[in-house]
């Protein structure tokens, strides 16, 4: 996984320079990039500079903190502000905080306190964005549906953008829970038949005698319970597009069908002989190996041939774990949202628990850990206790209840294995790096220090 804290960098702005310096240093070691300054002049001079968060000093001088703000945020107003004010200076902290200071602090500075405002700030900046992109959602339904930053969810954008326009047959393959459907949806809502239809038939959820009546409709008294005609998806999706997901489920002699009418847009409904011409763009998904599927002689060749005109890949989560936070967020947003409650907040250690699971059924298995957190839970805060057990392993299934206290014991005895087991997890996928394992747990370096000081002899 990339080092989060590589991705941000902290301009600090300070005339003193042992307090500037010392500042710097306690930055680097939590594993950020530092930029430093020792006036508002000098500080301006960087505003091109890629810049997450900026720590000023308010007192400096002829120019102060204020100014540095008023004229920073006037060319780039979501960059954050911590300010740091002298004790007791409440005027001077309010008149930041109007600017729009993100927070303040106060003289002498507690380094355990910067960091965990300054990590809130960017996983607030980092939520808002997330915020924007569910918003952009709810109106265009295309990539900004695709929430992430990571390398492979952003290949991902860049071919849906490229291929949308075209009407090639698109085939998405990646295991189940990873989005596959809203690629498609992407896909269609880019497209120049975005206006047209968009039908989904899911292959899984249909009895495999119904599949032709199903995709290519049927006339009345065709078989048994046909007692009018119906209209198949791939009429219902003409002039539109036609998602077909989970396409390895098609029988032998359906896919003979289906590759007909994909070479030649015509469809004939069950027990009827009349050609109908259907102009409806394609898009398949598989969660399963259909050229593996195509050697065991369970999939026509012809069709595979067919169908990977465009091959669009979709990562699993464990491979873009740097996205669960965003996700998370956003995630989270909506499930609360949906029953009025207020977005809770997260502890660090379930926080780090979240990104380092290995999520084998992907997005869809962590919305799934999400919804059932917020639905079952009465506090405003989130823990490992509020993990679905089938998850974190925290109470075995058939157990017997025990007596109250030796159940709460047993659960905090369980809870601590299990951090235990996340974090030396995560400190071997990171090949010892602590700063990396700390970003990837969602803890501070120290926090992880102490932890690991706690298992003398362990480690």
């Amino acid at each position: 996984m990339e080092d989060h804290h590589a991705k941000h960098r902290i301009l600090v702005v300070e005339d003193g320079p042992g307090e500037r310096e010392a500042l710097a240093r306690v930055l680097k070691l939590e594993g950020y990039e530092v930029l430093t300054a020792h006036n508002p002049d000098h500080a301006l001079t960087l505003l091109d500079e890629p810049v997450s968060l900026v720590v000023t000093d308010l007192k400096m001088g002829a120019r102060n903190g204020l100014d540095l703000m008023r004229t920073w945020r006037g060319r780039r107003p979501s960059t954050p502000f911590i300010v740091v004010t002298a004790y007791g200076d409440v005027d001077s902290a309010v008149s930041a905080m109007k600017l729009g200071a993100t927070d303040f602090l106060t003289k002498p500075i507690d380094p355990p306190k910067l960091l965990d405002l300054i990590r809130e700030c960017l996983l607030a900046e980092a939520a808002d964005k997330s915020s924007s992109t569910a918003r952009a959602v709810d109106v265009a339904h295309g990539v900004e549906r695709l929430i992430g930053v990571s390398t492979g969810i952003e290949r991902v954008r860049q071919q849906v953008r490229r291929v949308a326009p075209s009407d090639s047959i698109v085939l998405i393959v990646g295991e189940p829970g990873t989005g596959k459907e809203l690629v498609a949806e992407a896909l269609h809502a880019h497209s120049t038949r975005a206006a047209k239809p968009f039908v989904v038939i899911d292959l899984a959820a249909v009895p495999e005698a119904l599949i032709d009546s199903e995709l290519f409709g049927h006339v009345q008294g065709a078989f048994h319970g046909a007692t009018a005609d119906r209209i198949g998806r791939f009429e219902a999706a003409d002039g539109g597009t036609l998602f077909i997901d989970e396409v390895g489920g098609f029988p032998l002699p359906s896919q003979a069908k289906l590759l007909r009418a994909l070479e030649t847009q015509i469809v004939q409904r069950v027990g009827s002989s009349e050609d109908r011409m259907v102009n409806a763009r394609l898009i398949a998904a598989s969660s399963n190996n259909l050229r593996k599927m195509v050697q065991e002689k369970r999939f026509r060749e012809e069709l595979f041939q067919r169908l990977n005109v465009v091959t669009i890949e979709m990562p699993p989560l464990r491979e873009r774990r740097e996205d669960i936070p965003l996700l998370v967020h956003h995630l989270a947003s909506r499930f609360a949202s949906g029953i009025q409650k207020p977005l809770p907040k997260l502890t660090a250690e379930l926080h780090g628990f979240l990104i380092s699971y290995d999520w084998p059924g992907n997005v869809r298995e962590l919305r799934n850990c999400l919804e059932s957190m917020i639905v079952l839970s009465a506090s405003q805060e989130l823990t490992l206790h509020d993990l679905p057990a089938n998850i974190a392993g925290i109470r075995p299934e058939g157990a017997v209840a025990e007596p109250a206290d030796e159940s709460s014991a047993a659960d905090d005895l369980q809870l601590s294995r299990l951090e235990k087991s996340v974090i030396l997890q995560t400190l071997k996928r990171m090949e010892g790096n602590r700063t990396r394992a700390a970003e990837a747990l969602g803890i501070s370096v120290r926090t992880l220090q102490r932890r690991l000081k706690g298992w003398t002899g362990e480690v």
